[in-house]
């Protein structure tokens, strides 16, 4: 008995051995404009989310104006960034669960943002907008599960190939330094 466990063990390390997983192999040009395409469609969202900390909340009409800039922003650059990832594909056999659930969060995200942007706009300047518009994206809010993007950076990061690619993307390092450069 405990030598077929043995035996069926070292068959499954030879199977497995025997075929590459693409961390084997180099980054394509495809796989690295899928790590951009991913950073990239985060990265004006936080931009505008740091410039809408930076409001005097004493001046409503400013914080207006920085909250729909982080509306727009978001709902464009997510659009964007799905489209482009849609084109790309998976970067991989191994990262296509990563890639759905990417996909998922991308789409749901950027029409939260875009049905956001009318409620956010009809609001008035006034003490109360941060909480008004709050109120706003989440009644809009179709993301189903935003752990998904948490878990997208958690499986990159995994991957020594794709947690090198993300130290070496400009919107990725940009993202991580927390938008600044």
């Amino acid at each position: 008995m405990r030598s077929r466990l043995i035996a069926a063990l070292l068959t499954t390390i030879a199977l497995t051995s025997a075929c590459a997983s693409d961390e084997d192999k180099p980054l394509t040009e495809a796989q690295g404009q899928w790590v951009d395409a991913f950073c990239g469609g985060l990265l004006p969202g936080m931009k505008a989310a740091l410039e809408l900390k930076a409001q005097d909340p004493a001046n409503p009409a400013a914080v207006k104006t920085a909250y729909l800039k982080l509306v727009t922003a978001n709902a464009t650059a997510l659009t964007d960034a799905e489209k482009k990832l849609k084109e790309l594909g998976p970067p991989s056999d191994e990262l296509e669960d990563v890639h759905e659930r990417l996909m998922k969060y991308m789409g749901e995200s950027a029409r939260s943002y875009a049905a956001a942007e009318a409620p956010v706009n009809a609001l008035e300047p006034n003490g109360q907008f941060w909480e008004s518009a709050e109120k706003a994206l989440a009644d809009t809010s179709q993301v189903s599960s935003p752990e998904q993007l948490r878990a997208t950076f958690d499986a990159l990061e995994k991957s020594p190939k794709y947690a090198g690619a993300m130290g070496k993307s400009v919107p990725c390092t940009q993202l991580k330094a927390g938008g600044q450069q």
